[in-house]
């Protein structure tokens, strides 16, 4: 949308010329006065030079320099820029009226220049007028004005939408996590992964994990991180691992076998198959639903499966609809009338399709989804699930809510809400008085099944237990839903704001420079010729080496390959194809940085970081002095005086960013200080790789992840607000922006007034 020119602005500007003309040193001034430096040591040489040319002529060239100062400065301006600029300028008056200009001083003497504008329709054209003087206060004097006018039209660009990052690993697909040091550190929030697929943890004594995982979880080494919860779509089975301490596992069905000292907050498995019904008790959808069963629905005395579905409030859950649609519903806020099972409140969101639920809902099981809980001798606050099996002796449990039966060795129960019957697994009676190896509970329980203990058929009383309890049962948990939602990765949505484009164009490598330049204001803009042009140096500044020494980047391979960096210039990179960077001996394109490389590197295909020599890869707003206050400044990156851009110096959101690949990571003993983002799958091998940042996986193909030996560590735990931001999906109509941009960098008419 068109932004409109505020008048009442325009009218103060006119009546205030001082103001107008401070504000016009303030914005362009010191930018003006830093770009004459090199123009006007030319003009003076000249001069002393050219002392037979006609004063006249030397005004010309004077007034032509300052049109070059001109078109070079508003072609450093973004959109915002333009926009504060042109809403400070005089706009043009009908023939016959003083036209007001805005005046920009210039520390040069021999050089003026003033601006005006003319609205037309969708356009705005600059009037910049140049006055070029020679020879002053002699009898040679004279000027020169020369009228250059710039075309701004209205551009459309996308923003880069910041979005706040809640999980420290999102991996779509099936994940295999063998590394001895495989760690996953989000801080206080111990939410650390997101998993959609199977995970298998092996041979990795040292890892932990906590989050959601989707599919299935097998564990033979690594572990549960202390006080951490892990929800699991699937089954939760353990054969080894660290013994947690106070952890919490959710799933479909668990099983863990003897792992020792092991304590738990809790262990809930299972759900009801459920029908969805709308207000008339038509069927629009079904799910798989935690909750409890309504007393007088259900025809069965023990062990209930189905009837109306008082649905639990603590986890969301998904509605497949008859019409296809699949919708995630949260009832945490809904109204439940617990006496006929009718639900308003309801809060949906859509996963495939966009249809929305009935305004009034109504659920009824039709039998019971895992449930299943198979543990040895195990510390646990809370058991909840249908039928449980607890193997060994000296088991501890708070509190066990089993739906269905109950079976267990010795130990202490604190209570027991049983909707089945309660087996004495490891138990004798020679009599119904005289059993041995029976649970012992201690506070008044009850089931609605009887208690057995072996094959004695007698009737045996348990201490605090009250048998055949009618309409008992302590319903099911549910199942989590894992929300793995990620944005697909689109490398061309981030070439506008790359400031190093390496393409293939025409069949030739070519690198695009954008927003680049000198410490001492010097552009380095431009389209260069890889195959030709020497880019070892810019400006008698180092840019872009490789072959462990001053060789030229990118002449002898086939794909894009970095092999032995000595220089490359810090900013965002984008590569139209694969790359792969084979090692790094140093960094003189950077001040202070040794042998890393500052950059976010965003590619089209996959990306290969090799064993070879080489520091660490460090995202730009990671390093905001070195990124900001050396040789070479990205300006979209940076501001005039040393800092990121943003408000508070938050940065570029994509700049957070290290890697973003629309394929694959391969990566063998990299530390990575940022944000890696990947459409495809990550293998990592040899030496540990370390991310200080957030990963996500198969955002764009379900993929395997693979992690060798050397272990990968994910962490997130140390960043700052700013740091945890990022981008994400561009598909929001309103976060495109609207803004002036200059139709060409050269001036559209020129002409001596």
């Amino acid at each position: 949308m068109k932004k409109n020119f505020n008048m009442t602005k325009y009218n103060t500007v006119h009546r205030q010329q001082g103001a107008a003309t401070l504000t016009i040193l303030l914005f362009v001034g010191v930018a003006i006065s830093i770009a004459v430096l090199g123009s006007f040591r030319y003009i003076r040489g000249s001069q002393s030079q050219s002392m037979a040319l006609h004063a006249q002529t030397q005004a010309q060239r004077t007034a032509w320099a300052g049109v070059d100062i001109t078109k070079k400065y508003l072609s450093s301006l973004d959109s915002t820029q333009l926009e504060t600029l042109v809403t400070s300028i005089p706009i043009k008056v009908e023939p016959g009226q003083v036209q007001q200009k805005l005046n920009a001083t210039i520390d040069d003497p021999n050089l003026q220049l003033s601006i005006y504008k003319e609205n037309v329709i969708d356009k705005i054209y600059l009037f910049a007028e140049v006055t070029g003087e020679t020879a002053k206060k002699t009898r040679a004097n004279a000027t020169s004005t020369i009228e250059a006018i710039f075309e701004l039209k209205q551009g459309t660009t996308q923003s880069s939408k910041s979005c706040v990052i809640t999980r420290t690993a999102v991996i779509i697909g099936a994940s295999d996590f063998t590394g001895g040091g495989t760690d996953f550190l989000s801080g206080d929030a111990l939410s650390d992964i997101a998993i959609e697929g199977n995970l298998k943890l092996s041979s990795s004594s040292k890892s932990g994990i906590s989050g959601c995982v989707s599919g299935d979880v097998y564990m033979n080494g690594g572990g549960i991180k202390n006080d951490a919860n892990l929800l699991v779509g699937g089954r939760f089975t353990v054969e080894s691992m660290s013994p947690p301490v106070n952890a919490g596992v959710w799933a479909k069905e668990i099983i863990i076998g003897n792992t020792g000292s092991a304590s738990y907050n809790f262990l809930r498995a299972g759900a009801y198959t459920t029908v969805v019904l709308d207000s008339n008790g038509n069927n629009i959808g079904t799910g798989i639903i935690g909750g409890k069963l309504l007393d007088g629905t259900t025809s069965s005395s023990t062990s209930w499966v189905a009837g109306t579905l008082i649905p639990t409030k603590e986890i969301p859950f998904v509605v497949e609809m008859t019409s296809g649609e699949r919708l995630l519903v949260d009832l945490s806020e809904a109204t439940i009338d617990e006496t006929n099972g009718f639900v308003k409140g309801h809060v949906v969101e859509a996963l495939e399709g966009t249809k929305s639920l009935p305004a009034v809902l109504k659920f009824k099981a039709t039998s019971v989804t895992g449930g299943d809980i198979d543990v040895y001798s195990l510390e646990v606050n809370q058991l909840w699930g249908h039928d449980i099996v607890s193997s060994g002796y000296g088991a501890n449990y708070q509190s066990v809510l089993s739906n269905g039966h109950f079976s267990m060795g010795t130990g202490d129960i604190g209570l027991l809400v049983g909707g089945g019957n309660l087996t004495a697994s490891q138990g004798g009676c020679s009599s119904s008085s005289n059993c041995w190896n029976t649970p012992n509970i201690l506070n008044p329980s009850e089931i609605s099944g009887i208690f057995t203990v072996g094959n004695f058929t007698g009737n045996i009383k348990l201490n605090n237990l009250t048998q055949q309890t009618p309409n008992l049962s302590p319903g099911l948990p549910g199942i989590p839903f894992c929300d793995t939602r990620v944005d697909e990765v689109v490398a061309a949505d981030f070439k506008s704001s790359a400031n190093y484009i390496f393409e293939v164009v025409n069949q030739k490598r070519q690198l695009t420079v954008q927003n680049v330049m000198l410490a001492n204001g010097t552009k380095l803009d431009g389209v260069y010729d890889l195959s030709k042009d020497d880019l070892r140096s810019l400006h008698s500044q180092s840019f872009l080496s490789c072959g462990w020494g001053n060789a030229h980047c990118f002449r002898d391979y086939d794909v894009w390959e970095l092999n032995g960096v000595s220089a490359f210039p810090p900013g965002i990179a984008w590569f139209d194809s694969s790359l792969k960077i084979a090692g790094v001996g140093s960094n003189y394109a950077v001040n202070g940085i040794g042998k890393n490389l500052l950059n976010t590197i965003i590619a089209t295909g996959s990306i290969n970081l090799t064993s070879s020599g080489h520091g660490d890869l460090i995202a730009p707003n990671f390093n905001p002095q070195a990124l900001c206050q050396g040789d070479i400044v990205p300006t979209n990156l940076c501001t005039q005086d040393g800092k990121l851009i943003g408000n508070g110096g938050s940065g570029l959101p994509i700049a957070n960013t290290a890697i973003l690949s629309q394929s694959n990571l391969s990566a063998s003993g990299w530390a990575i200080n940022g944000h890696v983002t990947l459409g495809g799958g990550v293998q990592t091998s040899g030496s540990k790789v370390t991310i200080t940042g957030a990963l996500v996986v198969g955002s764009n193909n379900s993929s395997y992840t693979t992690v060798g030996s050397g272990g990968l560590e994910v962490n997130t735990q140390n960043l700052t607000q700013e740091q945890l931001q990022t981008t994400c999906s561009n598909d929001d109509e309103n976060n495109s922006l609207n803004g002036w941009q200059l139709k060409q960098s050269d001036p559209v008419w020129t002409r001596y007034l």
